[in-house]
């Protein structure tokens, strides 16, 4: 079976390249150390992932001062899963305050280690970028929304001959097995069930509760399982959008949405549970917010947010840049009836300057009153982080 795509370093990434020290975070296998190399291919490297080069520096962290000290101001320094040896965290920050020319780029595959170390990202002097899984204008002609759907974006899925166990595995390892070991849960069988519920809850409106019930926990432990999987990158939780004020009683609860919508089938107890409309649906939904996360990642005061009424009007996602408020419905089939607009009519009528955009697969862009209809496959290929919104 041969890979959707070649291997991973002949593809290029979209994403621009950061301009300060900055942390680097993202789950396993989404490409970190790969556009670092991209970004800065005469860096000082140093791979904590070695662990001969992690036992060195963590039995003595003001190594890495000597190790620096002939290297010109200039030359980035890339140190790949510094969450290994957090202690290095204190050298980096005092070598920034010796060089403000000094800049590092720190990858990690989990943000605890920052809290932990009660470090907030070296005082102010480094940014953060999340690491995104590949975006369809990245995949160019090997994307199909279909694809992107059943096995995810994650890059080692992709350039892998065979997905479905590549995808297998990446489900078993990098969600189960290393949050397993993170907080060292006893409660092997109840913590699997909590992982199957969040998958059935992805794209949808988060409740612990009801998690908490078929898992057989209590609440307090899912919650806590919840908010070990959003440090570690692996869940988010999307807020309703309240920043203006709104004639309608707006519903409290996020959207929670899973890093991939490949991990959210993985992790469906069978194929007919995947294959399920809904399923499909949320997965759908999923791929249009990993590409939305990226896009507001790299814009300017750009949050993404949901809308959701009491009453049960829904808009999957709104994003907001300064004054602009962009409302996006994502959908199924080509034939819109009625009722799909419904939604983004109802968010209208609340912010009449909002640009609605509706994403099917429709054959060709279109426009239906103040809603704009676009086959989603297009608009997908078009986003790019760091260019306007298509």
């Amino acid at each position: 079976m041969q890979p959707f795509i070649a291997s991973l370093p002949e593809l290029p990434r979209l994403l621009p390249p950061p301009v300060r020290s900055t942390f680097l975070l993202g789950p396993r296998g989404t490409g970190k150390s790969t556009i670092a190399r991209q970004w800065f291919p005469d860096a000082l490297s140093f791979d904590l992932r070695s662990g001969p080069l992690a036992r060195i520096l963590s039995a003595g962290p003001e190594r890495l001062h000597a190790m620096l000290t002939a290297e010109p101001s200039d030359r980035w320094i890339v140190i790949d899963e510094i969450g290994r040896v957090p202690e290095l965290l204190d050298v980096v920050h005092q070598s920034i305050d010796r060089d403000s020319r000094r800049r590092f780029l720190l990858t990690g595959s989990s943000a605890r280690f920052v809290r932990r170390t009660g470090l907030n990202l070296l005082g102010g002097r480094a940014g953060k970028q999340i690491m995104p899984t590949f975006l369809a204008a990245e995949l160019r002609d090997a994307f199909t929304i279909e694809r992107a759907q059943r096995y995810g974006l994650i890059p080692v899925v992709w350039t892998s001959p065979d997905a479905e166990t590549a995808l297998t595995d990446y489900a078993n390892v990098a969600v189960v097995d290393e949050v397993r070991a993170e907080v060292r849960v006893r409660q092997v069988a109840a913590f699997s069930r909590a992982l199957e519920q969040l998958a059935l809850s992805h794209a949808r409106v988060l409740s612990p509760t009801a998690i908490a019930q078929l898992a057989e926990v209590p609440k307090s432990t899912v919650i806590d399982w919840i908010d070990v999987l959003e440090s570690m990158l692996l869940i988010s939780r999307v807020p309703v959008y309240s920043r203006r004020p709104s004639r309608r009683a707006l519903a409290a609860q996020p959207k929670l949405f899973l890093a991939d919508s490949g991990i959210a089938q993985a992790l469906l107890s069978s194929e007919a549970a995947r294959r399920a409309p809904d399923a499909v649906g949320a997965a759908r939904e999923g791929i249009v917010y990993q590409h939305l996360t990226a896009w507001c990642d790299h814009t300017r005061d750009a949050r993404l947010t949901t809308w959701r009424t009491s009453a049960g009007a829904e808009v999957d996602f709104v994003v907001e840049v300064g004054d602009e408020l962009t409302a996006i419905e994502v959908k199924s089939g080509s034939v819109l009836r009625p009722s799909d607009r419904r939604s983004l009519l109802a968010f209208h009528d609340e912010y009449p300057d909002a640009r609605l955009l509706l994403l099917c697969d429709a054959p060709l862009r279109e426009r239906q009153g103040p809603i704009d209809v676009a086959p989603i496959d297009q608009w997908l290929r078009e986003v790019i982080p760091g260019s306007p919104l298509p």
